[in-house]
């Protein structure tokens, strides 16, 4: 990637902040955030220096939302959800059980759809998404003490999820009691019991070290947990043009890495949990695709957003 920006100035390079809620090491966020950091310092020549906090050191999600709309924290990792509060249109991306595969997500992310969305988010929040990043793996739901054959079993269950009224609803639809929680306090809420499971990928579950407190994996497969590297738009405002396309430049290829490497993350994690002892089961969802639908159906029509799901459908 050519550098296009200038040199940085005898004061020093542009100092800019980003914030991931994840644990350093191969987990999604920080993979994202760290190569999005080695390619925009490398192609604007030491012009930029990125700082990134993870393991929500700058505060939780919710409060990173507020920091980057206001100019305080220049860019985030996440996924879609914890926009949906004050952008409820992006909920459409987590919709439940209607992700194919990742190609699937890619077509959409990457075209018209995404493009609105990120229109749309610029508008209404003053954040834009730069690039769009994959999860390492689809969500599934693990417990601490019960093997789930069947989603039956789900029942009564209180299942930690994201603090977004789609996820609550995807937990619902399963038939368990969602309990909405931060991030960073789900390692905890296991070891007491005020959860009997959580909902997350295997490579999250490994790199977080789950696994140590919750033993079964129940392959529901419900979400796949679209990623973006999100830009203040106040941040952007203040750079000069020539280094804001670079930088997003950096992103979009940040991107193509950070998707590349999800797939052998998911098996290589997944096989790990399977070593330490996690009971791992496939889940036959076929039962709940019609009430999904439904929700999906009342949802668009909620967020009046019937033309983005129309182009998500298969």
């Amino acid at each position: 990637m050519a550098t296009a920006c200038r040199p940085g100035t005898p004061r020093g390079p542009i100092v800019l902040r980003l914030s991931h809620s994840m644990a350093p090491g191969p987990t999604s966020l920080h993979i994202f955030g760290e190569t999005f950091r080695e390619l925009a310092e490398q192609a604007t020549g030491g012009a930029v220096t990125i700082r990134v906090f993870p393991s929500g050191t700058l505060g939780q999600e919710r409060e990173v939302v507020q920091q980057l709309q206001e100019g305080l924290v220049d860019f985030m990792v996440s996924g879609t959800a914890i926009w949906g509060s004050v952008a409820p249109k992006v909920q459409v991306f987590d919709f439940p059980f209607m992700w194919l595969d990742w190609a699937h997500v890619h077509r959409v992310v990457d075209g018209p759809v995404g493009r609105e969305a990120a229109d749309y988010l610029e508008g209404a929040v003053r954040m834009r998404p730069l690039a769009w990043g994959d999860s390492f793996g689809f969500r599934h739901v693990i417990t601490r003490s019960r093997d789930i054959t069947d989603v039956r079993q789900l029942a009564g269950l209180k299942i930690r999820t994201i603090q977004a009224s789609i996820y609550v609803k995807a937990v619902e639809l399963m038939g368990a009691s969602p309990t909405p929680m931060a991030f960073g306090e789900v390692y905890t809420s296991l070891q007491t019991g005020v959860i009997d499971g959580y909902e997350h990928d295997a490579s999250t579950t490994l790199q977080q070290r789950f696994h140590e407190i919750a033993g079964f994996m129940a392959r529901t497969g419900h979400i796949a947990g679209v990623l973006g590297l999100w830009a203040s738009t106040a941040t952007l405002a203040r750079l000069p043009a020539d280094l804001r396309a670079t930088l997003e430049g950096a992103a979009l290829e940040a991107a193509t890495r950070q998707r590349a490497r999800g797939p052998q993350e998911d098996t290589a994690s997944t096989a790990q949990l399977t070593k330490y002892g996690m009971t791992i089961r496939e889940i036959d969802r076929r039962a709940l695709q019609p009430a999904a639908e439904r929700l999906w159906d009342t949802e668009a029509r909620a967020l009046g957003i019937g033309s983005w799901l129309e182009a998500i459908r298969v």
